[in-house]
């Protein structure tokens, strides 16, 4: 953009100092013609340089040998800015192909330089050859001189300072992108540490415990309530293995689709799976739907599964064997979940050090959810809504 708003800035101010210039300079508004050609020759020049600005400087250039031929003495107030703006704008603007050195522009302020010689040289003629108007001519070859190739310099030291800041920009962008990439690339080395420390660790003791469970469980006569008991725990205990190795191939980049090790998918259509365990493990709990749990959005539905399996296993862990009720809706837009015991005693994590309601409000707040749990007359009570159709880039990523 700036190719064309600086020339024709330029020419813009340039026309109106030399307006103003004819105008309040009695021997210009005399005889005005010879400075306005002067001036329409660096007005125009400065408008051509939007695309050629050596071309444009040559014109701005004729300025001074049309004010002498035009019968002033020298180059107009307006031609003399021109000598010094139409230079630096080519040594800024003009660019060699494949270079980044402006020595294609030189020619610039050397046409300046001989346009200002044969003006000079025009006035020097019409006054006549005489020794002082030989020093005269002398120094003002000098002055045209020094204007014309110190304005070029200054544009040439314009656009490298330009071209030097352009390259810190890209090369900061290109840091800031490798930086990106290293963090990256740590995050992705410290997930697979902590899933192979939680294969190796966790899995593994979790998998002994259901050995020794199952153990202990054939020892115990088949059909009785403690058998039953032992082998819900001990199915219980294998979907938890499945479930670990699922979060584990998650962590190490596993395709999302996929489910490591046959793990059943969490979704609220497995609720009554859920609630079965739970009464296995000695829970009276009740479980009640109203509405089609099918269709809901894959994320929403993952959090609502993970929200009722803490709310429940917080009740066995902190009321003990209450008697309590669970209750899934499915509305225009919503779905909720209630989960309400007798006991009065909180269940929602709130033992010292526990995580469980934080837990559980970080998954209904990243839907833009409702979450409430406290103590209520004679009982307890979790509830949580989650919005459905609000499904963003921030949690699309959720998993089991």
């Amino acid at each position: 953009m700036h190719r064309l708003t600086v020339p024709w800035g330029l020419a813009a101010a340039l026309a109106g100092v030399g307006t103003v210039e004819i105008l309040l300079d009695a021997q210009f508004s005399a005889a005005p013609a010879a400075p306005a050609a002067a001036l329409a020759a660096v007005a125009g020049g400065m408008l051509l340089g939007a695309w050629r600005p050596v071309a444009g400087a040559v014109v701005v250039g004729l300025a001074f040998p049309i004010a002498v031929v035009g019968g002033l003495h020298g180059p107009t107030g307006a031609a003399v800015l021109g000598f010094f703006a139409a230079p630096a704008w080519a040594g800024y603007r003009v660019v060699r192909a494949g270079s980044s050195r402006n020595a294609a522009s030189w020619p610039a302020p050397l046409a300046l330089q001989l346009m200002a010689s044969l003006g000079t040289w025009i006035a020097g003629r019409a006054a006549g050859s005489t020794v002082s108007g030989l020093g005269g001519q002398a120094w003002e070859n000098l002055f045209f001189g020094l204007m014309c190739w110190g304005a070029w310099g200054v544009g040439l030291l314009a656009r490298r300072l330009r071209d030097r800041a352009d390259l810190l920009a890209r090369l900061n962008t290109a840091l800031d992108a490798e930086r990106e990439a290293r963090e990256r690339a740590a995050v992705a080395r410290e997930r697979q540490r902590i899933a192979r420390d939680m294969h190796d660790a966790v899995a593994h003791s979790i998998s002994v415990m259901v050995l020794q469970l199952g153990a202990v469980r054939s020892t115990l006569p088949a059909g009785t309530p403690q058998a039953e008991m032992m082998e819900g725990i001990e199915r219980l205990g294998r979907e938890s293995v499945q479930e670990m190795r699922a979060l584990v191939g998650i962590m190490r980049d596993t395709s999302p689709d996929i489910s490591p090790g046959g793990a059943p998918e969490p979704t609220l259509a497995r609720a009554e799976e859920l609630v079965a365990e739970v009464r296995a493990a000695g829970l009276p709990v009740s479980l009640t739907v109203d509405g089609d749990l099918a269709g809901i959005p894959r994320a929403q539905d993952i959090s609502a599964y993970r929200v009722l399996q803490e709310a429940l296993t917080n009740v066995l862990r902190h009321a003990g064997p209450a008697p309590t009720t669970v209750c899934l809706r499915r509305e225009p837009g919503r779905v909720s979940l209630t989960v309400d015991n007798e006991s009065g005693v909180g269940t929602a994590g709130a033992s010292p050090g526990g995580h469980g309601l934080i837990g559980m409000r970080e998954r209904v707040a990243a839907f833009s959810g409702t979450l409430s749990a406290g103590a209520r007359p004679g009982g307890y009570t979790v509830r949580a809504v989650f919005p459905l159709g609000t499904e963003s880039g921030a949690v699309k990523g959720i998993r089991a």
